[in-house]
């Protein structure tokens, strides 16, 4: 199986990890409500959003174009404002779900080794989140400048919202592997450049894990369990490269190891 294979079949470890293990749901359902109470809002922007956006788009073609291909811009539209949406939706929902997915993460850890994990600590909770915070910042801006060169291909007809598809697709994947690995890594207290070049260093199946990720994120209902059960999945594949000691980083890792 291609690395690409194991990173998408990654999501369903994660998953069956946690039907062996229901308990651990909780550090899933908790920020999942709050990540329903984002996605409304969204929803409700993109709502307002699509058919301004259909009547520029469709204003640009020829007259004779516009009768005929107006369903077909009003769906491409859509899709490319949902693609940008998923690309802000992801990084704000990585940033109220971090602290949480790193409990779970500490959570699997400790079922799967038999360790047992840290007690709960308000004090340690709340620096988490301050430091998620700083990188999430980081990645939302990162998502803006995207979800912006997205809506600016969609509005070239056709072929520009058929390449702003391809490309959300892809950067929704490669925000959701950072989110699903964050988990781990942040509880080894790497920086953000050491997190983005463990990522690179495993690229495909990384990209594996987030673009299945990405494709529950289409899912009612699933979408706001997607990242806890990525997180569990990227959790269960650094302990297999761990085995009984942590994995090696590779240089440029290591080098960026606590740079913020």
């Amino acid at each position: 199986m291609s690395d690409l294979g194991r990173g998408a079949s990654d999501l369903g470890r994660g998953f069956a990890f946690l039907g062996e293990h229901k308990r651990l749901w909780g550090y899933v359902i908790a920020p999942a409500l709050v990540s329903l109470a984002i996605l409304v809002a969204i929803g409700f922007g993109v709502f307002h959003l699509i058919d301004p956006a259909v009547a520029w788009v469709v204003g640009k073609l020829p007259g004779f174009l516009q009768s005929i291909v107006g369903s077909l811009v009003w769906l491409l539209v859509l899709f490319v404002l949902g693609f940008g949406v998923l690309l802000v939706f992801v990084a704000v929902v990585g940033i109220v779900a971090g602290p949480f997915n790193e409990m779970l993460s500490e959570a699997v850890e400790a079922v799967r080794t038999g360790r047992s994990s840290p007690t709960f600590a308000v004090g340690r909770f709340a620096r988490d989140f301050v430091r998620g915070l700083a990188h999430g910042l980081r990645r939302l801006a990162t998502a803006l400048l995207g979800a912006l060169l997205l809506f600016a291909l969609g509005f070239i007809p056709v072929l520009g919202s058929l390449a702003a598809l391809a490309l959300g697709f892809y950067f929704t994947a490669r925000a959701s592997a950072y989110d699903c690995y964050d988990a781990v890594l942040a509880r080894q207290g790497l920086g953000y450049d050491a997190k983005v070049a463990y990522l690179a260093q495993r690229r495909s199946r990384t990209l594996g894990l987030g673009a299945a990720v990405a494709g529950c994120l289409f899912v009612p209902g699933v979408n706001l369990v997607a990242l806890g059960v990525g997180a569990t999945g990227a959790t269960l594949v650094w302990l297999d490269e761990a085995g009984p000691r942590r994995p090696s980083l590779g240089a440029g890792a290591a080098e960026a190891g606590h740079r913020a």
